[in-house]
């Protein structure tokens, strides 16, 4: 009996077996294998559970001394081989390989250590305590386009290709190499410039390899590529803040359509109140005749203001109908003018037509046509101040037919030249906004150029103007 605690003579045995450095087996009265530690099974290149209850007829003579093995591949290693009786008819295996075969053994265990090296998906190397390049694994050359390691063996890793594209990012390295060397793992994300010339971000790592002293003996830099995780949330970020941006738009919609419906709204109820009530007495018949056109300009304006929604809705929703007909450019473009020409001179603004000496037909849909030139024009007047001009281009080429409308006015910051073509949005919503306006004019100038089979471009600055162009193909010109 032991004592508490103790472990008995069984257990002990069996432990110093099972944790013994060298190959052992137990072979019993029968012949056959009834166990092995794990250094025996690596040797003979054979699992625990394929070995019990099996004769070892892999080995080769039967007896002390020098055999060989024969493993499941077919390679044989030479060993010595010491058979000890045991108590109960039993045999212990003791295995020793010879050193030609313990050098064999460890070149193949460099061979297949260097094969899963060689085609790891990451870039891995190995470098002095000093950082120079020491070794680097077929990825990581294959990253730079280089193939003979020979050329950067012994460089310092800081002056390799690897980093040669950046000297933030090298005295990055420098400084982790620093760290690393006093035995700290250093992980950090960087860039690299790929064979293909394109940036590439990599998750890169530093881990320090220490001798039976404790001191740092090598550095193994070790990089993942995060390229397209990294693009991934680029996207995601981008998608983000578009999303944000398109509810921002719509919130200053609603805020600024609320106003512009109210606006005329309030001149219909309030006129319509003051003829309906005698508030103010009895009006002269010309009196009456200027509120009643007052309501019926702003019903005419809260018209167009519907109409606007309503064309959008549409053209989100896929149902634009065009009626082809034939347009007399010089024609439309001379009522737009006429139309136009009050309010120019109301705001001190000239407003010019310019058309070359003949000007063919279109065919097209006039009214959208002529919907596109009518918001184009109001918004050059509406954003030019006094003093400026407006001018209303026709131009006629191989391309096709041109309409371009350009104004002195106060122009667009180039970060919103490709929004401004979206619904709701307006450049100025986020300032205090001097303009009226719900910001659809040119969403449905886009659409319903694009209906058209044709292109519309901005060319616009600050302080410098703006120039919008609707291009018509060639197909639409009537030859004359």
């Amino acid at each position: 009996m032991t004592a508490a605690g103790a472990q008995s003579p069984v257990d002990l045995h069996r432990a110093a077996f099972t944790m013994s450095s060298r190959p052992l087996a137990l072979l019993g009265p029968d012949g056959r294998l009834s166990d092995a530690n794990s250094v025996f099974c690596t040797l003979v290149r054979r699992d625990l559970a394929s070995l019990v209850g099996t004769s070892p007829d892999w080995i080769d003579p039967w007896r002390d001394g020098r055999v060989v093995l024969s493993s499941p591949d077919g390679s044989l290693v030479e060993v010595s081989l010491a058979l000890v009786p045991l108590p109960g008819g039993g045999t212990l295996i003791d295995l020793d390989p010879w050193p030609e075969a313990r050098q064999r053994a460890a070149e193949r265990a460099h061979r297949e250590m260097r094969a899963i090296i060689e085609n790891a998906y990451e870039f891995i190397g190995l470098l002095s305590p000093e950082g120079y390049l020491l070794d680097a694994n077929r990825t990581a050359m294959s990253f730079i386009n280089c193939d003979d390691l020979d050329v950067l063996r012994g460089r310092p890793f800081a002056d390799t290709p690897w980093w040669a594209h950046s000297s933030e990012e090298r005295a990055q390295l420098i400084e982790a190499i620093q760290r690393a060397r006093q035995g700290e793992f250093v992980r950090f994300e960087t860039s690299h410039r790929g064979r293909d010339g394109q940036l590439a971000y990599v998750d890169f790592s530093l881990k320090p390899v220490t001798g039976d002293d404790g001191a740092v003996i090598y550095l193994v830099p070790e990089g993942r590529d995060i390229t397209q995780r990294k693009r991934a949330e680029d996207e995601l970020i981008a998608a983000k803040l578009e999303a944000e941006s398109a509810n921002r738009a719509k919130s200053n919609f609603l805020a600024s359509v609320s106003h512009e419906l109210r606006t005329p709204l309030n001149a219909v109820i309030g006129f319509s109140e003051a003829l309906l009530s005698d508030a103010l007495g009895p009006l002269e018949p010309e009196r009456m005749r200027d509120y009643l056109r007052l309501i019926l300009a702003a019903g005419q304006h809260l018209g167009a203001l519907v109409e606007d929604i309503l064309d959008v809705s549409r053209v989100e929703l896929g149902h634009i109908e065009l009626a082809e007909d034939v347009v007399s450019p010089d024609e439309m473009v001379d009522s737009i003018r006429r139309l136009f020409d009050p309010y120019a001179i109301g705001g001190s603004i000239r407003l010019t037509v310019a058309l070359p000496s003949s000007v063919p037909r279109l065919r097209a849909d006039s009214r959208r046509l002529r919907h596109v030139l009518l918001n184009l024009v109001a918004n050059a007047i509406k954003f030019t101040p006094a003093g400026g001009s407006v001018t209303i281009r026709v131009t006629v080429g191989p391309e096709g037919m041109g309409f371009h409308v350009e104004d002195t006015g106060i122009g667009i910051p180039a970060e919103y030249h490709g929004k401004v073509w979206q619904p709701f949005f307006q450049s100025d919503a986020q300032h205090a906004r001097p303009h009226d306006g719900a910001g659809l004019g040119l969403a449905i100038v886009k659409r319903f150029v694009e209906a058209l089979s044709g292109q519309v471009s901005l060319d616009s600055s600050p302080g410098q103007g703006t120039r919008v162009s609707v291009l018509l193909p060639p197909e639409r010109v009537i030859a004359p």
